[in-house]
């Protein structure tokens, strides 16, 4: 093994050790694995540029791996209306697959169609010559020998002003009765592609399982979003649910620019973006796949044209706005290489593994094994423009011994800057552009390692929780590494809590009268449990909370398999504790019980499972009324009215038990069971009513 010294040269590289107080931390995970990534693409359409989409030299550029190249491999190519068109994309295939090998992958759309031009929704009726018209140019490209790997059912369903329109109706009974006959030759399935990654548009087929196993892909665009869009935009729960593969299939980040624009103000404005003065990055390119591997769980990224003057490869502006130098033509743009920087290195069959994904303001991390297991990726973007980063890479579950070291900014172009040794499994270099004018850059590390096996979660206490019985929320399994062994989520890592209890895992318990419960609880937060559940059957699920919202609710799963859709939880005061019940399904067995918060802010104290359906509360020692000679107090308290769900129905002052009995009556809407409590002597009483 060289020294740092030996394979580090500062001046040369640019790249230094930073003082280890200012630099933010990325902690990766290599157990931890999220999506598999099939690649980095871009499109041809030989009818809209002229026969010029791509040659064999740009392919070689495009579709390689080594210095100079992009590293793409797949290519995406229109389906068209016209048979007689289908020749038009397949040199380019060709080259493609030649230089992009055995990692090559080919897919189609259809953007129009005899049975549906522009604006124009297809019939029922010709849903059979539609798949048929798509099959017939399978087999052509088969025939070829640059075979599909992939067909998509239509280009952007809401644009249709230009192509053929589809309803979110008629996408979900073309999926369902047609979608599954598309797939001859072995070829995939993928979704109406939506313009804006419009959810709408997928959430019918995604919640009907016999219309989803027709798709094998959900396609989506990124047209409604730029850099200053939300997460949420790329965020989808109910694909993440659904296990669904996701491709982004089409986008540019601008295209009115130079793809050698580093950072340049222009005037923007086309289908996609708003007609204004903006700032023109080539660095957007390098977070919007961020987002799209991290925040959207995309498998893959397709760029629009792969040459245009703003696109991948450069070429003149067609529309004559720009004066492109004739030495840059043909050459690969800024665009292009920050692109290479995720392309080149993260391939086929890689897997996006666990990595701190922003460790500091503008500085975001993404991190990658290979398909076999023997190299960790780690991708680095610094959108700061005024100021370098140093950033500390800290890897787990991997014996990685150096990193090689790529860089694109304004001043660098996938430069290789050598080695870095790592050492006790992090290192800690500075993110140098290279330039004194933007220091904003795209830095990938490319590492060998061998894979550490993953460390397995325990039970809390080490002894499984057995149901029926009360599990106390704050008692989560202790966490290995692997996604697998992962036992809990929190949104942000700051630990709320007033105790050390649990200390280091950023969940946030607090000590209140009843004990240690956990607080603070956000959407889409979750803790995990090992339970033994001791006999199969019908249980009745109490838990013990406390809110001052009425939106507030979490969810219950068994070994990912739902159990509970919604505990819906309200209430006026966080030290006021009240329980609400559902009954659920359980198999025999040791499982993973996980809770997940559905609703904001609420404190959870326990879970408590009692056998059978409708099962009394083990904790309810109260006795009630009906035959029972109760001494009420003398003086009138205050009660309140709970139904068996938890939610506040009324409140009223009694002093004796008919009055109790009469006023709880009153008070409620409907028959059934309800929880009632006086605020006073804390005295609680389940009355049955009967009206």
């Amino acid at each position: 093994m060289k020294s740092l010294g030996n394979v580090l040269n500062v001046a040369a590289f640019g790249l230094a050790l930073a003082i280890p107080a200012l630099a933010s931390t990325v902690n990766v995970d290599v157990t931890e694995e999220h999506q598999v990534i099939r690649g980095f693409g871009g499109m041809v359409h030989n009818e809209w540029q002229g026969g010029g989409g791509l040659s064999e030299a740009d392919a070689k550029i495009a579709f390689g791996t080594g210095d100079g190249t992009i590293g793409l491999n797949t290519l995406r190519i229109p389906v068209y209306a016209n048979s007689n068109s289908f020749n038009k994309e397949v040199n380019a295939a060709k080259y493609a697959k030649k230089y992009a090998g055995d990692d090559f992958i080919l897919y189609a759309t259809p953007w129009t169609s005899p049975y549906a031009g522009a604006n124009q929704h297809m019939s029922s009726s010709n849903y059979q010559k539609y798949v048929d018209h798509l099959n017939s140019f399978n087999d052509y490209m088969k025939n070829q020998g640059v075979p599909l790997y992939a067909i998509s059912i239509s280009n952007e369903p809401d644009w249709c002003g230009e192509w053929a329109c589809w309803s979110a109706d008629e996408i979900y009974n073309f999926t369902k009765g047609y979608a599954d006959k598309m797939r001859k030759n072995g070829v995939k399935v993928i979704s109406t592609e939506s313009f804006r990654y419009d959810k709408n548009l997928y959430n019918k087929v995604l919640n009907d399982a016999n219309a989803l196993k027709n798709w094998d892909i959900l396609g989506a665009h990124f047209y409604a979003s730029d850099r200053r869009t939300g997460d949420n935009f790329f965020q989808y729960s109910l694909a993440d649910q659904k296990k669904v593969e996701r491709w982004m299939t089409e986008h540019y980040t601008e295209s009115q620019g130079s793809g050698n624009d580093w950072r340049t103000i222009r005037n923007t404005g086309d289908q996609a973006n708003a007609n204004k003065r903006d700032t023109v990055n080539a660095m957007d390119v390098g977070y919007e796949i961020h987002r799209a591997m991290v925040v959207g769980n995309f498998n893959q990224y397709t760029w629009w044209y792969i040459r245009r003057c703003y696109g991948l490869i450069m070429e003149k502006d067609f529309g004559n706005k720009l004066q492109i130098p004739q030495n840059e033509i043909g050459k690969i743009s800024k665009r292009g290489y920050v692109l290479s920087q995720f392309a080149r290195f993260v391939r086929p069959g890689a897997v996006r593994v666990g990595a701190t994904a922003n460790p500091e303001k503008e500085v975001f991390a993404s991190a990658y094994k290979s398909a076999d297991g023997d190299s960790v990726i780690v991708v680095l973007v610094n959108r700061d423009y005024k100021n370098s980063k140093s950033v500390t890479v800290k890897v787990q579950g991997a014996d990685v011994q150096s990193f090689h070291v790529y860089t694109t900014s304004q001043a660098k172009n996938a430069k290789d800057e050598g080695e870095v040794e790592v050492k006790n499994g992090e290192v800690t270099i500075k993110m140098e552009s290279g330039s004194s004018e933007f220091k904003d850059c795209i830095v990938t590390l490319v590492g060998v390692g061998t894979p550490a096996d993953p460390v397995p979660r325990e039970p809390f206490g080490g002894k499984v929780a057995e149901i029926p019985g009360k599990i106390e929320v704050e008692n989560f399994d202790i966490p290995g590494t692997g996604k697998a062994n992962k036992s809990y989520y929190e949104n942000d890592s700051e630990d709320r809590g007033e105790t050390n209890f649990r200390e280091g895992t950023g969940v946030d318990i607090y000590k209140k009268a009843t004990g240690y419960v956990v607080g603070y609880n956000e959407e889409g937060e979750w803790l995990e449990y090992s339970v033994n559940v001791k006999e199969a059957g019908d249980y009745t699920m109490f838990a013990s909370v406390a809110t001052s919202n009425s939106t507030s609710g979490f969810s219950l799963s068994l070994d990912g398999e739902t159990l509970v859709e919604n505990v819906a939880l309200s209430g006026t005061s966080f030290d006021e504790f009240v329980k609400v019940k559902a009954n659920v399904k359980l198999p025999a067995g040791e499982h993973i019980l996980r809770m997940t918060v559905t609703g904001s802010w609420f404190d959870i104290d326990y879970f408590n499972f009692a056998k059978g359906k409708d099962a009394a509360d083990p904790d309810d020692k109260t006795i009630g009324l009906r035959g029972v000679d109760f001494r009420m107090p003398t003086e009138a308290e205050n009660y309140s009215v709970f139904d068996m769900n938890g939610v506040l129905v009324g409140k009223f002052e009694a002093v004796t038990k008919a009055d109790v009995q009469r006023m709880t009556k009153n008070v409620v809407r409907q028959n059934g069971v309800y929880f009632v409590k006086s605020l006073k002597s804390a005295k609680s009483y389940r009355i049955s009513v009967v009206k």
